[in-house]
This record gives structure tokens, sequence and C-alpha cells, in this order.
């Protein structure tokens, strides 16, 4: 019996001793496995980067060649290129040096070729002079402007002395018409020379550059301790213009980014002030403050358009602008002349959406059918609106005694055109916008032709009229994007679902 027993124990501990044996070699087989297939998986990521590496290498030696080859042709093509450009500036030097050593000559009759011959004898004084007095001719002005600044020997010192010219007038103390719009159209110029490039300058020049930038930031902010819009807008274009990034902290210019970010030529000189990643933190913070379409156009000006995507941004501004629009009818009991306020407001509201979708062709990503069936409808309230409010013209004869003389009004004084304007520091007050509104900027009236700088200047303005607006190439390149106005009326219309946007829309004008 104690046999059996002892012979029973001996077997159970026999077969323990054999499951641990299995259970051992169970994990011996599953790390073998793992190391087995960690090892394939490693094997497999070291041929896919070989092969990756083996490609990126045939891609590099392909661009070498194309490299090598494009400098080959480029140094082939310098003595070509050098003798035409010697050729060209010399043609330009006896063109300016037989204008000014021939004081009879007469200065060309059409506007092209006065703006030509200002160029060709780097009168730069003469040159914006002229462009102010001509400000009714802005359209043509905008479109021969580059050709004719490049008759000049060096464009970009033209433009510089422009700029330095308007600022000692400023400095004197001088008043006149605004310039900031004739600057900005010069300053303009020099992207246009070369795919949109900003032209090379010399140590030198960049140097001058950097002292002109500097004196017209302190001018600009001397009174009111604030560079106004127009002001900053061409501080950035020069700042962009000849490559002084590196001459001001990037603080100072983001701020004027932020700022005046609704003027049309932002989004671009964002994209060339050299934010880099941080123009990701701008169209953020321009999309949380109620500038939804800035930050849209600031999007796809500077490429990151996948980290924005624009069909929330668009919901967000139509839905702030509605209560926007809302609670100014809210506020105002529904008075007529707030009716007409809150309808001009949600018009322009939504036809800077319209404009912005059909401007990056988002058709099919947001449904404008409905906002321009409201648009309709709005225009067709408002016409309707004025056409009852005309008061009848039979109301407002004057009756006449019988027998007695008739009593008439003194006559009001004439308005001439030799009014008062505002000097560079005195711009007249921007009238209240909403909705990141992109529309054009009035400017006082503008006052005769200065004078030439030289006595050889013979000709005589026409008289201007009293307002304008400004250029377009001053704002920049979405010059056709008409941005909302002042005011506007919102009725229960059914626009798209949006998430809610709390922040009242911006107020600077683009």
């Amino acid at each position: 019996m104690a046999s059996e027993l002892a012979g029973g124990e001996q077997l159970q501990e026999a077969f323990a001793k054999l499951e641990a044996q299995q259970t051992l070699v169970s994990n011996c087989i599953r790390l073998w496995r793992s190391l087995s297939d960690h090892f394939s998986a490693l094997e497999k990521s070291l041929a896919d980067r070989f092969q990756a590496i083996d490609s990126k290498l045939k891609v590099l030696d392909v661009d070498t060649h194309q490299t090598l080859a494009s400098l080959d042709l480029r140094e082939s093509s310098l003595p070509d290129r050098e003798t035409t450009a010697v050729a060209r500036i010399r043609e330009l030097q006896l063109s300016a040096l037989a204008d000014i050593e021939n004081p009879d000559t007469k200065p060309p009759d059409d506007v092209l070729g006065i703006l030509g011959w200002y160029s060709r004898r780097m009168d730069s004084s003469g040159l914006w002079r002229f462009m102010v007095s001509r400000r009714k001719d802005l359209a043509f002005l905008r479109k021969e402007i580059t050709d004719a600044v490049s008759e000049s020997v060096d464009p970009a010192r033209l433009v510089l002395d422009v700029v330095e010219d308007c600022l000692e007038k400023q400095m004197r103390g001088k008043g006149g018409p605004d310039r900031c719009w004739a600057v900005g159209m010069l300053t303009r110029v020099l992207y246009d020379f070369d795919g949109g490039k900003a032209p090379e300058v010399s140590g030198r020049m960049g140097e001058r550059a950097a002292r002109v930038v500097e004196r017209w930031k302190k001018e600009a902010e001397r009174e009111e301790g604030v560079i106004g819009g127009p002001e900053a807008q061409v501080l950035l274009q020069l700042v962009v213009a000849f490559g002084l990034q590196s001459k001001f902290e990037q603080d100072f210019l983001k701020k004027l980014v932020v700022q005046y970010s609704s003027r049309k030529e932002m989004p671009k000189l964002a994209a060339c002030l050299g934010f880099g990643d941080k123009l990701t933190d701008i169209i953020d913070e321009l999309g949380k403050t109620g500038k939804e379409l800035e930050a849209i156009y600031f999007a796809y000006e500077s490429g990151f358009t996948e980290n924005f995507s624009p069909v929330p941004l668009l919901k967000s501004f139509v839905q702030s602008s509605r209560k926007y629009a809302n609670s100014i009818l809210k506020n105002g009991n529904h008075a007529p002349a707030v009716v007409e306020k809150s309808t001009t407001m949600e018009l322009n509201s939504l036809r800077s959406v319209i404009k912005c979708v059909e401007t990056y062709k988002l058709e099919s990503k947001f449904n404008i059918d409905g906002l321009k069936k409201r648009v309709s409808q709005l225009e067709k309230a408002k016409a309707d609106r004025k056409k009852t409010s005309t008061p009848n013209k039979s109301h407002m004869k004057r009756t006449r005694s019988g027998g007695s003389s008739a009593h008439f009004r003194p006559t009001k004084a004439t308005r001439t055109s030799n009014a008062s304007y505002p000097s560079f520091h005195q711009r007249p007050p921007m009238p209240p916008q909403v909705g990141a509104a992109r529309h054009s900027f009035n400017y006082s009236g503008q006052g005769g032709f200065d004078g030439p700088s030289s006595g050889s200047h013979r000709w005589s303005p026409n008289p201007i009229s009293q307002q304008y607006h400004v250029s377009e190439d001053v704002a920049g390149p979405h010059s056709n994007v008409s941005y909302g106005g002042s005011s506007a009326s919102y009725s229960a219309f059914d626009y798209a679902a949006s998430h809610t946007a709390t922040a009242q829309p911006s107020q600077h004008p683009r």
C-alpha cells in the first residue's frame, strides 16, 4: 500500500515537471516568434528606408544635373545679359540727359509720357506730385505706373526718394493732399518687375531704406502714438520691398498685421514678412476675434489651407454678422434709420462672403445660393423703402402770398476745391464698420498740383473733385474684394447651420 502511494506521488511529480517543461517550451516558442516578428519588421523597415534613400538620391542626382545645366546656361548668357543691361542703362542715361540738358524741351502731353518723363529724370518730387494731382485718372495710373517707373535708371532709388521727399515735406509742417496712396502705389511697383519678387538692392541702399522707414514710423506715430492704417501698410511694403525684416522686431510687425488685417494688401505682406509657422498663430487669432474672412485670405495667401478649413470660418462669420445685425435692430427699436443701417450691414456682410467664396472657388464646399437669394430680398426691400420714403415733390413747393414780392434765400457759400485737407496725422475718422468688411477707405479730397520740382514743368493739371476712393494698388492683390460697410437689417432668414460665434465682427476696412 505504501509502495503504491509512493509510486503515485512520483508520477504526479513527473507530470508536474513535464507541465513545467511544456510551459517553458511554450514561452520560448512565443518569445522566439515575437523576436522573429520584430526582426522581420526591422528588416522590412530598413529595406523601405534604403529604398526611399535610393529614390531620393536619384531625384537629387537629377536635380543636381538640372541645376548645373541651369547654372551653365546662366553663366553662358551673362555676357549677353550684361551687354543688354549696359545698352539699356546707356539708353536711359542718354534719354534723361537729353531731357535735362535741353531746358526748352516740353514734357509730353499724355499722362503716360509725363510719368515716364519724370522717371527718366529721376525726379521723385515731380513724379509723386503729378500722381497726386491726377488722382482722377487713378485707374490709368494704376495700369501704367509700372511701365513708367521701369524707364528710370534705378527704380528702387526712385521709389525711396519719393518716400523720403514726402516725409521731408510732412516734417516741415506742410499739409496738403494725402500722399499715402501714391507712395503705396509706387512701392507696389517694386514687386511687379520680377514675378512678384522684391528687387535686389545694395547694402548702402538697404541701410538708407532702413533709416527712411524708421523715420516714417516715428513721424506716423508722433502725434497719436498709433500708426494709422495707410501709413502702416506703406511701412510694411517698404520693409518687404527692401528686405528690412531683420531691422524690426517681429512682434511689432505682427501687431501691425493683426491690427490692420482687413486691408487688402495685408495677406500678401504677411506671407513675405518672414513669420514662418507663426502665421498659423496669426490666422488662429483672426478666426477667434471675429475676423473670419481675414483668416481665410491669410490662410490661402500663406498656404495654410490644410490647417484652417474655410467652411467653418465662413459659417461663423455669417452667424456672427446675423447676431450683430439683430442686436442693432433690437437696440434701435426697429426705427426706420436703424432698419436701414442693419440692412446695409447685412448686405455688405453677405456680399463679402459671396465674394470670398467665388474668389477661391469654394462653391462646392459652401453653398451660396441661399445667400444670393437673401441679398436679392434685402435689395428689393431697401429699394421699396426708398420709394415709400421719398416725399411728394408737390408738397415741397413753396407757396407765395398774392401781391407780395417773393422772398429768396441768401445764396449758399460756394464750395471750392481748395478746401483744407487732412495732414499726415489728421486723417478723417473711420466710419463704423462691422463683419470684417472689406471696402474702399475714403480720404478727404485732393488739392491741386503742388508744382513741379524744376522750372521746366509747363503744364497745369485740371482741378480735381473732392471725394475719392483710395487706390486699390495701395491695398493689394485682393483689390476687387468688396468687404462690408457700416450697417444692415436681419429678418428670420434661414442660414446654413454653423457653430456659434460670439465675437463681434472686425471693424477695420480693407
